[in-house]
């Protein structure tokens, strides 16, 4: 059999971009597709198009060159941080959702959708890092900003329903349980992952789709 065609499409997030640290104070990118890429070895060619700062009017741009040309098997659509950010209603960002989705499935290519992960207000940082129990009451200003994402993701996971592709729940995996706020063991700067949190999407990505199509491929 053939290799897995694989593709990432996405933003920073889907690039991997890691914010400097003390430790690191170079910016770098690990993607999660390379994680992806090492389990899958020889049965798979994960190919990362990750591009900083995108909205998902952006990445719309570039999907039929980058994916429709190309044509894998299988491509991993995360978008719409980036939208938000600049207040992009989770209308129009779901709508080029859609579009993805409804287009990769139109050339036989089966989209799996990722859930937008949560924000973080880096004044947790202190006090989670030094052993608090409790954590502060979030912002109206974080806590509004986590609701877009909770109706985003909603939507995200009816259409996965509806047009039976699979979602993966990111927002869901790397979030503290009582504020959703994202959780500080997965982000150094409240927006971007570290390494462990682009490791857990892998792990989700593997477990939940990859592992039973590389199965049905031998």
């Amino acid at each position: 059999m053939l290799p897995l065609k694989i593709a990432c499409f996405g933003d920073s997030l889907t690039l991997g971009y890691l914010s400097p640290t003390l430790d690191s104070p170079f910016p770098e990118n690990i993607p999660y597709g390379s994680y992806l890429q090492e389990w899958l070895g020889p049965n798979g060619d994960v190919v990362v198009y990750g591009v900083c700062g995108e909205t998902t009017a952006n990445m719309r741009d570039r999907f039929q060159s980058h994916i429709l040309d190309s044509l894998p098997q299988v491509v991993i659509i995360l978008g719409g941080t980036n939208d938000l950010s600049v207040s992009i209603s989770s209308a129009a960002i779901l709508a080029n959702l859609q579009f993805f989705y409804e287009e990769a499935q139109a050339h036989g290519i089966l989209p799996v959708a990722v859930t937008v992960p949560s924000l973080r207000e880096d004044v947790w940082r202190d006090e989670v890092s030094a052993g608090s129990q409790s954590k502060p009451g979030i912002s109206i200003t974080l806590e509004h900003a986590i609701a877009q994402r909770v109706m985003l993701n909603q939507s995200i996971k009816e259409l996965g329903r509806q047009r039976n592709f699979p979602v993966v729940d990111w927002f869901t995996e790397t979030c503290e349980p009582m504020h959703q706020a994202l959780a500080l063991e997965y982000s150094n700067d409240g927006l971007h992952l570290t390494t462990t949190g682009y490791h857990k999407l892998a792990e989700l990505i593997w477990s939940q789709v990859l592992q039973d199509l590389t199965k049905q491929s031998d």
